[in-house]
């Protein structure tokens, strides 16, 4: 029974290297929502990592206090516009077709000087780039776990979508000793949008793709 106990508490407990990216990932975090919030917002760190009693796949909650009275819809789109400026995207796109849709969108927007696009493939050969999160929409993302982990910050995730469950299957296989992994499945239903018989419509897509997101802890 002892021997149990203790194989079921070390599946529990967090490794030191979970300990370490998760309290880098905090420290980070922190930093950038005092920096970023006005000022008498207090950003607080609460939940099971702030108490310390997180088991592995925990997910991170930031608070932000507000003063007594405040608009929250307006200091919240002001926070968010505040840390926006600092992020920036890569997009690899080989298809010179695909490619010219998407700057053309990218001219119609604020934002296109945050985005790179990079008009070549994304292979497990490709050099990693530093960042945060990596989204893939591709038939074999799992081959570029790899990548993904060489170039993820402590913390980071990974998103991709999928259309079919042995795609989703092999890549969860891939993804083994990754945290918080989660597969959603996209249903769709539009509804009539008529105030005196607001209903759902007779026909809906029953299946429009998978999304799998893990995290990467380094």
């Amino acid at each position: 029974m002892q021997e149990l106990l203790e194989e079921a508490l070390a599946t529990l407990v967090p490794s030191d290297a979970e300990q370490a990216a998760v309290t880098a990932l905090c420290d980070s975090l922190l930093a950038r929502a005092r920096k970023a919030a006005p000022d008498g917002v207090e950003p607080l760190l609460v939940g099971s990592v702030a108490k310390g009693t997180w088991l592995p796949g925990a997910d991170i909650d930031l608070f932000l206090r507000f003063p007594e009275g405040t608009d929250l819809k307006a200091e919240g789109l002001a926070l968010a516009r505040a840390v926006a400026p600092d992020g920036r995207v890569a997009s690899f796109e080989p298809r010179p077709a695909h490619r010219q849709v998407l700057e053309r969108n990218l001219q119609r927007s604020p934002h296109a000087a945050l985005v790179e696009v990079i008009p070549e493939s994304l292979t497990p050969e490709t050099e990693p780039r530093e960042c945060h999160a990596v989204a893939l929409d591709l038939p074999q993302p799992w081959e570029l776990v790899g990548w993904a982990a060489a170039s993820l910050a402590p913390g980071g995730r990974l998103v991709a979508y999928l259309p079919t469950t042995p795609q989703v299957a092999q890549l969860l296989r891939a993804l083994e000793g990754w945290g918080e992994l989660r597969v959603l499945e996209n249903l769709q239903r539009d509804w009539e949008p008529k105030p005196q018989s607001l209903r759902p419509q007779h026909r809906m897509l029953g299946h429009t793709g998978f999304i799998v997101s893990a995290r990467h802890f380094g």
